[in-house]
């Protein structure tokens, strides 16, 4: 196996890994790579599956909905109607951050699959076990993504007075989920690159092995 191309790989998402921060807003790609040809069959059970997941975003919207129509329906009774414009910017906001967060995580969780993708592709044996392990985490970080994606920040209003704390209460759930969130994702970064580092270590060893 070529160590230049492990060196190359390494370094390639080494810069990824620090120069694309997870909170990064409408990061594009200059390059569209077109997906690898799957089997029919695997192709029909990842369609069952995001046709399961688009059915639960769309039930979850609905109820989003009708609790922003719940929330304005209070804020329209509010007698401060610039502390009532506020609130309801702040509970747009919110649920907005949660959507833009969560979907930024999905592309890198993406690319870090796309990166084993092609380390796997040089079938380095030593590397097989590190692998299955980056693989499992990235599956296991992704079901925790989807799972924050769907989470609802709506303000809960109790009372005109305290709608400001109300705000905050929400604002600091979001910001303490996405913080674990966000942990799980670098986490997974890290098997990545302990993966890499495992392929690019292969040759070296067998070599001094068979010294």
């Amino acid at each position: 196996m070529s160590r230049i191309f492990f060196f190359l790989l390494l370094f390639a998402f080494s810069y990824w890994l620090f120069t694309a921060p997870i909170f990064a807003q409408d990061a594009t790609n200059g390059a569209t790579r077109k997906p690898a040809l799957k089997p029919a069959a695997i192709q029909q059970k990842i369609n069952v599956r995001q046709d399961k997941v688009d059915n639960r975003i769309a039930v979850l919207q609905e109820k989003q909905a009708s609790r922003t129509a719940a929330l304005k329906a209070k804020l329209e009774k509010f007698k401060d109607r610039k502390k009532a414009e506020v609130a309801e910017r702040v509970n747009t906001n919110l649920n907005k951050i949660n959507q833009n967060q969560t979907s930024q995580m999905k592309k890198h969780l993406n690319t870090m699959s796309a990166i084993l993708d092609k380390l796997e592709a040089k079938n380095p044996a030593k590397a097989l076990a590190a692998i299955e392990s980056a693989r499992n985490t990235i599956a296991t970080t992704s079901a925790a993504v989807q799972a924050q994606a769907e989470k609802d920040y709506t303000i809960q209003i109790s009372s005109e007075s305290k709608v400001r704390l109300d705000a905050k209460a929400q604002r600091d759930k979001l910001h303490k989920d996405l913080q674990e969130t966000r942990k799980l994702v670098r986490d997974a970064k890290r098997s990545v690159s302990d993966a890499i580092r495992e392929a690019k270590s292969g040759p070296k060893e067998a070599t001094e092995s068979g010294q």
